[in-house]
C-alpha cells in the first residue's frame, strides 16, 4: 500500500533519488509531503519537527572535497540514525531536511543532539566543510509550511 502511494507520488513529482533502499525526496515532493503533514498536525493537534542539515564551506580549510561527497555521507548517517517513518528531503544543493512526524520540541532536540554527537566523529572539517544542524517545530516556530521552511 505504502509502496503504491510512493510510486504514485514519484510519477507526479520526479526527482527522488534512490539511496540504499531508501528515498531522498526532491524539493517539490518533500514540500508536498510537508504540507500534508502540517495540515494533519493542525487537524489532529499533533507536533512535528524539521531537522535541517546545512553544508557550509569553511574558507580556505581542507582539501576541497565536493558537496556531493558530503551529501552522500550525511545521507548514510541519517539513514542509520533516524526512524523508518521519518522523511529526508534535499531542499537545496547544500541542505538536507528531515521531517520528524509526531515529534515535539523535546523529541526533536533529542534527535538533534544525538545527530550532533554522531557528526563529531565524522571528518567534515578536514575536508573543508562544516555541518550546521537546526531544528524547527510545528506549531512553535511556524503554523504553516512556508513559515517552517523559511525558519529552517
Amino acid at each position: 500500500m505504502k509502496e503504491r502511494r510512493v510510486k504514485k507520488l514519484e510519477d507526479q513529482f520526479p526527482g527522488g533519488k534512490k539511496v540504499r533502499f531508501s528515498r531522498i525526496l526532491s524539493r517539490d515532493l518533500f514540500l508536498f509531503l510537508l504540507d500534508l503533514e502540517v495540515k494533519r498536525a493542525r487537524r489532529y493537534q499533533n507536533f512535528l519537527c524539521l531537522l535541517s542539515l546545512k553544508i557550509e564551506r569553511l574558507a580556505g580549510d581542507g582539501d576541497g572535497a565536493n558537496v556531493q561527497s558530503c551529501h552522500r555521507t550525511l545521507i548514510n548517517l541519517l539513514l542509520e540514525e533516524i526512524r523508518e517513518g521519518d522523511v529526508i528531503g534535499s531542499i537545496e544543493s547544500n541542505k538536507l531536511v528531515v521531517l520528524l512526524p509526531y515529534a515535539d520540541a523535546k523529541a526533536g532536540a533529542y534527535v538533534k543532539s544525538r545527530f550532533e554527537d554522531v557528526l563529531k566523529y565524522c571528518d567534515f572539517k578536514n575536508n573543508g566543510f562544516e555541518i550546521v544542524v537546526d531544528q524547527v517545530c510545528f506549531p512553535f516556530h511556524g503554523t504553516d509550511t512556508t513559515d517552517l521552511i523559511r525558519k529552517c
